[in-house]
C-alpha cells in the first residue's frame, strides 16, 4: 500500500511539472518531488515525460538542457530474452548536455558531458561526451568544435 501511494505522489508531481505554466529551472523542483534525481541548476522544457515507475533511475546534472516534448525511460524489452521481459536501467544526462525537441531515451544509456541530441532523435545506447547525435535510432553526426 505504501509503494502505490509513493508511485501516486510521484506520478502526482511529475504531472504538475507538465501542466503548470513554469520556467524551465522551477519546473526541475516539481521533477525532483516526482522522484527524478535533477540536480539544481538544470533546464526543463514543458511536456517532458518522465518514467514514473522508476524514476529514481533517472539522473540529470547541472546545466543540462532537456527541451519540450522529451520522453525518458528507464524500462525496456530485453531482446535477448524469450517472451516478454522487462528490464529497468539508469538514465544519465550529465553536465552540459543539451537533448533537442521531441527525443526518446528509450534504454538504459548516458548521454555525456556537453553532447548534443537533434531533435526527434531516438536514443538507444551510450552517448559520448562532446558529440552531436540525432536520427532514429541515433547515431554520431560529428564531434563538437570550440571556439575559444
Amino acid at each position: 500500500m505504501l509503494k502505490k501511494l509513493q508511485r501516486i505522489k510521484r506520478e502526482l508531481f511529475l504531472k504538475l511539472a507538465n501542466i503548470l505554466p513554469l520556467s524551465g529551472w522551477k519546473r526541475a523542483y516539481f521533477v525532483r518531488r516526482g522522484g527524478v534525481n535533477a540536480q539544481k541548476g538544470c533546464w526543463i522544457g514543458g511536456g517532458v515525460h518522465f518514467d514514473n515507475v522508476h524514476s529514481g533511475l533517472i539522473t540529470i546534472e547541472k546545466d543540462a538542457i532537456i527541451t519540450k516534448g522529451t520522453i525518458i525511460l528507464t524500462h525496456y524489452i530485453d531482446p535477448k530474452q524469450k517472451g516478454i521481459n522487462f528490464r529497468y536501467g539508469k538514465v544519465h544526462i550529465k553536465r552540459g548536455a543539451f537533448i533537442g525537441c521531441n527525443s526518446v531515451i528509450c534504454n538504459s544509456c548516458t548521454i555525456g558531458e556537453n553532447a548534443i541530441i537533434g531533435a526527434g532523435s531516438i536514443i538507444t545506447k551510450d552517448v559520448p561526451a562532446n558529440q552531436v547525435w540525432a536520427g532514429n535510432p541515433a547515431r554520431k553526426i560529428k564531434d563538437r568544435e570550440y571556439n575559444d
